[in-house]
């Protein structure tokens, strides 16, 4: 396996697998025998070794494809050229979206396995408090690099402030942008009502998704993400962009709302709904849970990805 970093599933794809190595990006192909060889993404340090790695080793190639990058403007020009030499050289190709399915359909991509890559413990990400003891907290959990989006949210609070003088908004992450998204909320003076916490630990992640009114997703492009569903196994309600699996598995009024296009007011609107309903979100909350129980439940998702590879080699 060929990536930025170890599958999160790693450790129980072992036991069906057997024996799996992991490799970072821009490695030297090794003169062994590997049955199978994944790429995590196409791109000229992932993609190309790996491709490198299976022509030497003869073993099958599956690149995956983690998010919608393959729309024009989100990949440089180099990793664009690399990704239709892996995506048409691989054996076959995992889209964890029907919407990445699509652009890779568009591309004259072959061979197409449309596998989630949403894996939720259950007995972690659970709800420990209900929707009327919870204050007016909004909550974003990512790393804090562009595709995230986070100005959005940042422009959303001050309309939340108008209604909501009381607002938290904590955004959880951290990343190369953190310093600059410091700087813009001091920039619209809402420094006050947003608080950086940086990475930590999953514990506290669950006490923050159940601390939440609303969980915040301001995404460019996306594979699931996994924070929402995470935050959803918490009966946390969404407000999101149309991004990975969030359109495909949920509907717009039913768990959470679905932004059609980057309005910070209308996401504002979105939250402020939220926010004055406690009823509301708790429906919505349990409906959410009940989403990722049925789908993404964390031994049976593993398992249907772990043995459709299986399937593929033949056992």
């Amino acid at each position: 396996m060929v990536g930025r970093r170890p599958s999160i599933a790693l450790d129980d794809l072992r036991r069906y697998w057997g024996e799996i190595e992991f490799s970072p990006g821009s490695i030297i192909p090794k003169p062994r025998r590997y049955d199978l060889v994944i790429a995590q993404e196409p791109t000229l340090r992932i993609g190309v070794p790996a491709l490198m790695q299976a022509k030497l080793s003869r073993g099958i190639l599956i690149c995956e494809v983690h998010s919608n990058y393959l729309q024009a403007g989100f990949l440089p020009r180099r990793d664009l050229v690399a990704a239709k030499l892996v995506l048409r050289s691989a054996e076959h190709v995992r889209a964890v979206s029907k919407q990445i399915a699509g652009v890779l359909k568009n591309w004259n991509v072959k061979n197409i396995l449309t596998i989630p890559s949403i894996y939720i413990k259950l007995n972690l990400f659970r709800p420990l408090s209900s929707h009327q003891v919870r204050g007016p907290v909004v909550v974003s959990v990512s790393r804090l690099v562009p595709q995230k989006g986070i100005r959005l949210l940042l422009d959303s609070v001050p309309y939340l402030v108008k209604n909501f003088p009381g607002v938290e908004v904590r955004i959880v992450g951290e990343g190369p942008e953190r310093r600059s998204l410091e700087l813009y909320a001091e920039r619209l003076g809402v420094m006050g009502r947003v608080r950086f916490h940086g990475w930590v630990t999953q514990d506290e992640l669950v006490k923050h998704y159940n601390e939440a009114a609303v969980f915040v997703c301001t995404s460019l492009h996306e594979g699931g993400p996994r924070t929402i569903f995470e935050a959803a196994a918490c009966h946390t309600p969404f407000v999101s962009t149309a991004v990975g699996l969030v359109p495909e598995v949920y509907r717009h009024g039913r768990e959470g709302f679905i932004l059609q296009r980057r309005d910070a007011e209308r996401l504002a609107e979105y939250v402020s709904i939220l926010l004055s309903d406690p009823a509301l979100r708790e429906e919505m909350g349990r409906r959410g849970r009940e989403v990722v129980e049925r789908e993404f439940e964390w031994e049976g998702a593993v398992r249907r990805y772990a043995e459709a590879y299986l399937r593929l080699l033949g056992g």
